[in-house]
């Protein structure tokens, strides 16, 4: 099933004509260089940034009218960096993302106390946010990002560099995450700098370079090594199934 649907979408000065569909139940990864334009396009679908031009829908609805409630509704976007300037403890963040659901108070306690024993937050539940860790930091708003994703049962996961901070434990864990929302029906785009865990992980990728999206496709095939050697301009090869490069 067409989850997400971009036809001829620009956004300058950075993206120029895109074109995409994104399917319920695909775990796609978006790789490219720094100042590909990966941020952008989260930023677009998640409409944070008007395109300049072109068309962006959702199932068969264009998002041309909707307003920020409604993106809110049908997606969650975890950007890159985030930071809590008050004196907010884990449990009040992560709660923050069931503020667009239609719940009761019970409801909603219920719906952030699963959510912080299945992101294994609920010991931490009381703390300062902003006393942690970057990597709970980041642990944190994935709960809160996951918990607005429970509005329903289709959506769209935006999610630019998650593991960043993460260690490898806990990327295990955000990537079953991934996996299981995936199962239910919703899609999830991530943005990744590790080639070699888009090839094994994602069910496809998309190849961002210069603005223009170079390649769509099985992972294995679009994240070739001549290819990679061509957009990041490094000596690449390939050594069983791992990519191995250099600075040339």
């Amino acid at each position: 099933m067409s989850l997400i649907r971009v036809a001829a979408m620009s956004c300058a000065p950075i993206l120029q004509d895109i074109n995409l569909e994104l399917h319920s139940g695909e775990l796609v990864a978006l790789v490219g260089p720094n100042g590909a334009g990966k941020s952008t396009l989260l930023q677009v679908l998640a409409g944070l940034k008007v395109p300049t031009q072109g068309q962006y829908w959702q199932g068969e609805q264009s998002t041309q009218a909707w307003r920020e409630r409604e993106f809110a509704q049908r997606l969650s976007y975890l950007p890159q960096l985030t930071s809590v300037a008050f004196a907010l403890t884990v449990a009040e963040v992560v709660a923050l993302g069931s503020r667009t659901q239609a719940l009761t108070q019970t409801q909603r306690q219920t719906l952030v106390a699963q959510t912080l024993t299945l992101w294994q937050l609920d010991t931490l539940a009381q703390r300062d946010v902003r006393t942690l860790s970057g990597g709970e930091q980041q642990r944190v708003q994935l709960a809160r990002s996951f918990v607005q994703l429970q509005a329903q049962s289709c959506g769209l996961w935006l999610l630019d560099e998650p593991f960043s901070a993460l260690d490898l434990r806990h990327q295990a864990w955000c990537f079953k995450q991934m996996q299981a929302q995936c199962a239910q029906g919703k899609a999830v785009l991530w943005v990744v700098h590790d080639l070699n865990q888009a090839r094994r992980l994602a069910s496809r990728v998309l190849l961002l370079d210069k603005g223009k999206l170079v390649a769509d496709g099985a992972p294995k095939v679009v994240l070739s090594a001549k290819q990679v050697s061509q957009v990041f301009l490094v000596d690449t090869v390939l050594d069983g199934e791992y990519l191995h490069w250099a600075c040339g």
